[in-house]
């Protein structure tokens, strides 16, 4: 696995703290049907970091929403999703700055 897979997974303990944290559900719609961890602060593809500060857990449909939102509306829906779930984040790990954590989680080539 190549460092920047490493980088933008998250590990066994990071996966197992967020589920236990988000109660078991996505923490917009809460669901507890197909539940995956989604990078909210910075997206796997801009290099974002597998850690607890990033993740929290969504249903398959908010993810979709917030990823690949098509369309107007959707795309309305999923920043209205994602801005909840950075909301939720704040709160729940005491984030204070949101610029300098957005900067320690982009993978640093060198």
């Amino acid at each position: 696995m190549s460092k920047l897979s490493n980088w933008t997974d998250y590990n066994q303990k990071e996966r197992e703290y967020i589920y236990t944290r988000d109660n078991y559900e996505c923490v917009y719609c809460h669901s507890t049907y197909n539940l995956q961890v989604m990078h909210i602060f910075l997206s796997r593809a801009q290099m974002g970091h597998g850690v607890r500060q990033n993740g929290c857990l969504g249903c398959i449909n908010c993810h979709s929403l917030i990823d690949n939102s098509i369309g107007n509306n959707n795309r309305l829906e999923g920043i209205k999703r994602l801005d909840y779930c950075k909301k939720y984040l704040i709160e729940k790990e005491n984030i204070q700055d949101v610029d300098k954590l957005i900067k320690e989680l982009r993978f640093k080539k060198w």
